[in-house]
C-alpha cells in the first residue's frame, strides 16, 4: 500500500528520490514536500474551500507554501492521511477515476458526508477506511 500512497503524491519524483526509497514516515515528520501535496489535490481537483476543509489551512498559508519546499509535519500528517485512503479506495474500486467519484458521492453511513468531506477528522477517516474495507469484502452497510 505505500507504493500506492507514494503514487498518489507524484511518486518518487516528487520527493526527489528518483530511483531511491522513500520512507513515508521520515516524510511524514520533517514535512512532506510541497510538491507532494500539489500532485495529490491536482489529482482529486480540489476546490480551494475542500483544501480549506481538509488541510484545516487558509487561502493564505497555501499562498505562502509556494515559497517554501517543504510542509509542516501537522499538515504533511493530514495530506498523508488524504493520500492513503485515496490509495486504499484506488486498491479496492481497481481504478482511480472510480475511487475519486465514490469519495465525492454522498454517503448513507457518514450521515450525507462525502467520503472526502468525512476524512477531515481522523475519526471520520477511519469511518471512511472501514467502509473502503468492509466493500472490499463484500459487507456493506
Amino acid at each position: 500500500m505505500e507504493a500506492e500512497i507514494i503514487k498518489a503524491l507524484g511518486g518518487r519524483r516528487a520527493f526527489g528520490t528518483g530511483s531511491g526509497k522513500v520512507d513515508l514516515l521520515a516524510e511524514g515528520e520533517r514535512g512532506l514536500p510541497v510538491k507532494a501535496y500539489d500532485a495529490l489535490a491536482k489529482t482529486l481537483d480540489l476546490t480551494p474551500s475542500e483544501e480549506d476543509r481538509l488541510l484545516q489551512v487558509s487561502l493564505r498559508t497555501r499562498v505562502r507554501w509556494k515559497q517554501r519546499s517543504r510542509l509542516d509535519p501537522a499538515t504533511s500528517d493530514r495530506v498523508l492521511r488524504v493520500a492513503r485512503i485515496l490509495a486504499l479506495a484506488v486498491h479496492v474500486l481497481e481504478s482511480q477515476s472510480h475511487a475519486i467519484a465514490w469519495l465525492r458521492e454522498p454517503s448513507d453511513p457518514l450521515s450525507g458526508r462525502t467520503p472526502l468531506q468525512a476524512i477531515s477528522s481522523d475519526f471520520g477517516a477511519e469511518k471512511v477506511t472501514n467502509l473502503l474495507y468492509q466493500m472490499e469484502h463484500g459487507v456493506y452497510s
